[in-house]
């Protein structure tokens, strides 16, 4: 089967207050729910459904130090909606699915493969601080969001929590909203993948490491 390339498929080749539910599909967000770990105390939970529900596919970014160890270094990701998943056994997989399809060299297959609606971008931007995370809709988002000049949001790390899947994966974080109408809190969760080497050689270059993740996004007011 040959799939439409895109942005990001280009990218991987070259670094081999709840809102009324919403949705880029057609569907509600009332069974896309974000569940979190029994027991954890890290992440705080939320008592309904969000706004957004959404499969990101992407690369994480990292840096040599001079100490032999990678910095993370931002991420670039493609997301797409999966309110329509939700109350399925797909909802719970479909992240493994998309991992398992840029393993194989085929980002640009997400969508056709797993009838999945591109319905935003997901990348870091320069701040004061340095750079933070932004998911953004102005340019491919779901009708009524796209093309809003708040149909994004610009975030802050809340909280983290190891991956109950492994140390293999990134994190699961809880964020903030700092700018944008997207949403005021963030999450993600159900990480693939992520992880750098657990060292470099000293002056070695960049290195991009494949990534999947839900993310839910709450209190979307664009």
């Amino acid at each position: 089967m040959i799939c439409t390339s895109s942005l990001f498929s280009a990218l991987l080749l070259a670094a081999s207050t709840i809102a009324t539910p919403l949705t880029s599909g057609g569907c509600s967000t009332e069974k896309a729910l974000l569940t979190l770990p029994d027991g954890q105390d890290k992440l705080a939970k939320q008592t309904g459904p969000p706004s957004f529900a959404l499969l990101g596919a992407g690369v994480q970014n990292y840096t040599c130090g001079a100490d032999g160890k990678y910095a993370a270094a931002g991420a670039v990701a493609d997301l797409y909606d999966i309110s329509c998943l939700g109350g399925t056994s797909k909802f719970s997989t479909v992240q493994d699915e998309a991992y398992g399809l840029l393993k194989d060299g085929k980002a640009s297959c997400i969508s056709s493969k797993l009838h999945l609606e591109l319905s935003g971008k997901h990348f870091f931007t320069p701040t004061a601080s340095g750079t933070s995370p932004v998911w953004d809709m102005r340019a491919v988002g779901p009708k009524g969001v796209q093309g809003k000049t708040g149909a994004y949001v610009l975030a802050a790390k809340v909280a983290n929590l190891p991956a109950p899947s492994g140390t293999g994966d990134v994190d699961w974080l809880q964020l903030k909203n700092v700018e944008g109408l997207l949403a005021k809190d963030i999450y993600r969760t159900e990480t693939r993948g992520g992880q750098p080497p657990a060292s470099c050689a000293v002056g070695s270059g960049p290195i991009s490491v494949i990534y999947t993740s839900k993310y839910f996004l709450f209190g979307s007011t664009v």
